[in-house]
This record gives C-alpha cells, sequence and structure tokens, in this order.
C-alpha cells in the first residue's frame, strides 16, 4: 500500500518555478521541502504553522539543507487574518493532512481563499480513513467530499483529483469565475 509522498503530490501540482507557495500546517516540512525543491531557486514558500517549535525546526532544517527561498511563518490559519500575508498574494496554497485536526475548517478554507491571488489553486490533501493508530480518529476523518464542498463554499471550483496515495485524498481547487461541477 502507498503512503502519500510529498514529492509526488507536487508533481501532480505542477508548481511553475516562480510561484509563490503557503504550506497550511506545515509541520516538519514535507511538503515544504517538496515545493522548495519544485521551484528551484526561484519563488518562495511560506511554511505557516501555529507552533512556534515546528517552526523553529522547520526554519533549521531549511538552513541546513541550504533552502533559501523557504519562510517560515508562525501564524492561526483558523482565524480571519490569522495568516500575516497580504491579500491575493500567493499562487498556491497547499494544506497537507491539516484539515481533519482544525476546529474551523471552514475558517480555514476562508483564510486560503484570501490570500490566494486571482487564478490561483489550492490542494487539499488528508486522510481517507482511520486506520488502524495509523491516521486520525475515526470521528476526526473529513472525506473528499467534505473537503471540496469547504472549497467551494469559500469560492473555489473544482479544477482536479489527484492520486495522494491508498490512505489519502488529494483535491485542487482553483479561485476563478468558471464552475466546474464535481458530483
Amino acid at each position: 500500500m502507498a503512503f502519500t509522498n510529498p514529492e509526488k503530490n507536487i508533481e501532480q501540482l505542477e508548481i511553475p518555478e516562480n510561484s509563490t507557495v503557503a504550506v497550511f500546517g506545515s509541520g516538519t516540512g514535507a511538503h515544504t521541502f517538496a515545493a522548495s525543491r519544485a521551484l528551484g531557486n526561484y519563488g518562495r514558500v511560506y511554511a505557516i504553522d501555529a507552533r512556534e517549535d515546528l517552526v523553529k525546526k522547520l526554519k533549521n532544517e531549511a538552513r541546513a539543507r541550504h533552502l533559501t527561498n523557504i519562510f517560515v511563518i508562525v501564524g492561526n490559519i483558523e482565524i480571519p487574518n490569522g495568516v500575516p500575508l497580504q491579500d491575493q498574494t500567493v499562487d498556491t496554497v497547499i494544506i497537507p493532512n491539516t484539515l481533519f485536526s482544525a476546529d474551523d475548517r471552514w475558517e480555514v478554507l476562508k483564510e486560503a481563499y484570501r490570500i490566494t491571488k486571482q487564478d490561483g489553486r489550492i490542494l487539499i490533501i488528508d486522510w481517507k480513513d482511520s486506520y488502524d493508530h495509523m491516521g486520525p480518529p475515526k470521528k476526526l476523518i473529513i472525506t473528499e467530499r467534505q473537503a471540496t464542498d469547504f472549497g467551494l463554499t469559500a469560492g473555489f471550483y473544482f479544477d482536479r483529483k489527484i492520486d495522494a496515495g491508498d490512505h489519502h485524498f488529494g483535491v485542487i481547487l482553483k479561485k476563478e469565475k468558471r464552475a466546474t461541477n464535481y458530483w
């Protein structure tokens, strides 16, 4: 069984080299580092997490890897303007394994919408199920449809699904004026 692979997820997202990317709930940095490598020496990756200890650890690891396009931020993705970035400044927001743990999932998507540029995108990756203590408890699981519906309600439109492994789903939503029927 394939576990989610940040490199493969980012590859399917097809991020242009000069992009600005934000990773909501960056944690230890798996998707942050994958996005940084995809951008090469171009673009910028904002790693955003509410836990100062994780942000500090990620910053030190980025330095050790000589990744100069990673900028770490302590921010709360669950409150309006909790991410200290200006409106419409990011091309892509990645939300990896984060929605299941959010108390206010709707606010997470609203905050992503706020900072995403017109024609920008978000990638939501989350657990499909609880796998005998490998994933979150069953009561915290958010389905692909629920995650997509939160994004649609926030103002995004469905673009496409990605293969995020056997245990995860991946969905890309766009911030544009063209609606696509999801279900």
